[in-house]
Formats: structure tokens, C-alpha cells, sequence
């Protein structure tokens, strides 16, 4: 069960009361901007040359990796949603670059350190019986932000494969919104739109939906609408939250698998919140974090802080709350597992993975320049 500590969960509920009532976090990386780049973090003072670079994109996908085939073992039809990370789904440039990168460090002479500039490395289908072809077929979807109201694009070699593609939208207007619903509708995809930030992830009634269905929906290729909604501090309870989804006609619900962080969601509650108010299925997805800790999961430790365990690593960018993590820590991962774990085992449809971009900022702190 995704309560796993009750009494520790009963103090944090008390400790961070006053917290969540004033929470306004509705994080999704490309919309929230809590702690942006330091200006010692731009200059990047390197005390020495790193001999060697990690594959920050590689133990991301392995992270990822662990995590689907548990699920897919445990149930073949667990739907999983990735929130951008479109690079994870080939091997890429920069994967390339570090590979030269590392080679030139160890070996003693290296004929044309410009390597780089004189191969022709394209984005390609991952050959087979590779961790990027395993990966990418085994994600039933996508989330790209601002392919209609932005410069969002989809990935090629995702479009080859017919990968299932679901859209974020932040627009500049109503006007933008209104056009963008168009768009999206004409090339069925399932989109969730919003212009004010504020709005955005936390409320229901400001976000209608023009593609109700009685179709049942099984898989998310089968959904037409989605809602988003993985700050619930606007609602006063459980049951009020619960009720109000119940009235909804979505395809698929994204939502944190825990009310406010802290309440764990009956058996009977996720049972409910499987069909829509027409009676039809729909999916139900827990929002899951890969790479970010924060003070408010149940498996914080009260002596925990930025540094220390040395793998809590920066204050999030896009969460209020969140810590970004050395994703590829092995306490980290053993934290993760078990968090995922209780997912699966509660009942939902399916997974949400955010904080895969993460990658990028271990990538900007070693550059291959």
C-alpha cells in the first residue's frame, strides 16, 4: 500500500499543514521557473578537465527501463506516458559526442580531436536489441509541451513508430487556445490547454472539455481529452476532490497518487474514479517524479536536506518543493522502486514520468566543449 509509514505520514501531515494550504505548485518542466540557473553554475568553474563524462541520457533510460519492465510485468496493458524526454528515444548527438569525448581522454594520441565535426550522426532508428530500442518500445506515449501554441515539435523517429503523442499547451490567448483546440482535435490527439499558469493543473472547472465520449478507453491511443491535475491544495478534502472527478467525462486523469502528498487514496476511491460520469472506462495515471526528492513524499527523512544525503543535488527547477537527485544513486533508485511499487499494486491504469529532462542539467554542468 502507498501508505507505508502511517505514523510518520500522520506527523508530516501536522508539520507541513499551514504548507499545503497556501501550495500553489503545479510544476511540469517548460512551465514553472522556481530556481533557474545560478550565475556560478553559468560560468561553470571547472577545477580540472573531467577524464571521463557519464552517459546522463543512458542512466536515465535505464532508470526509466527498470521501472516499465517491472510494470509490464506485472500487468502487460500498464500504460506508460513519458512528459517530453523525446531525446531518450534514439541515441543522440550529444550520446556520440561523449563517446569520442571519453576516447580522446584516454588515449594519448588522438590524431584529429575534431572528430565530431566530420561524422554525419543523424537521428536514426535504434538498431535493434539496443537500451534505446528497448525504451522505445516500451512507451505507449508522449507528452510534448506547446506543439500548437509554441515551438514543441515531435520527434521523427517517434513519428515512424506511430508513438501515441498527448500535448501540453500553454497559448498566449483564448483566440490561440480556441485554434490550437481545432488543430488538435482534427489530428485526434488528446491535448490539455491552458493561457494562465495560475490556472493551470490544480482546478477542473476552468478546463472544458469539447471531446466527451462514451467510448471505453483501455489504452491511451484509444483517449481524445486528458486532464492534468497534480496540485489538489484548491480542494478542502478528499472526498471533495473525488466527487468533482466523478463528474467528469475525461479519458484519461493524471493526478498524484497521494491527496495533497499526504492522504492516501482508498481502494474503493481509485475504483470509482476509473469510469467516467457516463459509466464508460477511462484510464486513471499516477504522476511519478524519476529524478526529483521533496520534503513533502512520505519517504523524507526529517534530517534530510540540499547536500546531505550527497545525492540530493539542486532545488528543482520547475517544483516549488523538489530536489534534483543523481537519478542514478542506488539509494535513490531502491526509494523510487518501492515508491512505484505501491503505484502498480494501488490500482492505477498507468504512470505519468516527469523529471526525465533532468538529464540536461548534469549534461550543462559537464559540457563536451
Amino acid at each position: 500500500m502507498l501508505l507505508l509509514r502511517p505514523i510518520k505520514i500522520l506527523a508530516l501531515c501536522v508539520s507541513l499543514a499551514s504548507v499545503l494550504v497556501n501550495k500553489a505548485d503545479a510544476g511540469l518542466y517548460g512551465f514553472t521557473r522556481y530556481n533557474p540557473y545560478t550565475k556560478e553554475e553559468r560560468i561553470l568553474h571547472l577545477n580540472k578537465v573531467p577524464q571521463k563524462i557519464d552517459n546522463y541520457r543512458a542512466l536515465m533510460r535505464a532508470n526509466l527501463l527498470m521501472l516499465i519492465r517491472y510494470a509490464k510485468q506485472q500487468n502487460k496493458d500498464f500504460q506508460i506516458i513519458t512528459h517530453e524526454g523525446q531525446d531518450l528515444l534514439t541515441k543522440s548527438l550529444w550520446e556520440y559526442g561523449r563517446e569520442g569525448y571519453n576516447q580522446a581522454r584516454t588515449q594519448e594520441n588522438v590524431k584529429d580531436e575534431s572528430f565530431l565535426f566530420h561524422k554525419n550522426f543523424k537521428e536514426q532508428e535504434p538498431k535493434r536489441y539496443t537500451p534505446e530500442y528497448d525504451y522505445l518500445n516500451v512507451v505507449d506515449a508522449v507528452a510534448v509541451n506547446n506543439l500548437y501554441c509554441g515551438n514543441g515539435h515531435e520527434n521523427k523517429v517517434a513519428q515512424n513508430h506511430k508513438l501515441t503523442k498527448i500535448t501540453i499547451e500553454q497559448c498566449p490567448d483564448i483566440d490561440t487556445l480556441e485554434m490550437a483546440r481545432i488543430n488538435s482535435s482534427l489530428e485526434k490527439k488528446a491535448s490539455y490547454f491552458f493561457v494562465d499558469i495560475a490556472n493551470a493543473f490544480n482546478n477542473i472547472d476552468d478546463h472544458v472539455n469539447i471531446n466527451d465520449s462514451a467510448q471505453n478507453v483501455f489504452k491511451v491511443s484509444d483517449a481524445q481529452n486528458i486532464l492534468i491535475i497534480n496540485d489538489t491544495s484548491r480542494f478542502e478534502t478528499k472526498e471533495k476532490f473525488i466527487n468533482t472527478l466523478l463528474k467528469t467525462n475525461y479519458d484519461i486523469i493524471v493526478m498524484k497518487p497521494l491527496f495533497n502528498d499526504v492522504e492516501r487514496y482508498d481502494f474503493e476511491d481509485l475504483q470509482k474514479l476509473h469510469f467516467k460520469k457516463n459509466g464508460s472506462k477511462r484510464l486513471l495515471i499516477a504522476e511519478f517524479n524519476v529524478s526529483e526528492a521533496s520534503p513533502v513524499e512520505y519517504y523524507w527523512h526529517k534530517d534530510w536536506k540540499l547536500g546531505s544525503p550527497n545525492w540530493l543535488i539542486r532545488p528543482s527547477f520547475d517544483n516549488k518543493d523538489g530536489i534534483i537527485t543523481k537519478y542514478w544513486h542506488p539509494e535513490w533508485k531502491k526509494i523510487i522502486s518501492r515508491y512505484f511499487k505501491d503505484i502498480i499494486n494501488e490500482g492505477f491504469d498507468g504512470v505519468f514520468f516527469t523529471g526525465i529532462e533532468n538529464y540536461k542539467y548534469f549534461e550543462d554542468q559537464t559540457p563536451l566543449e
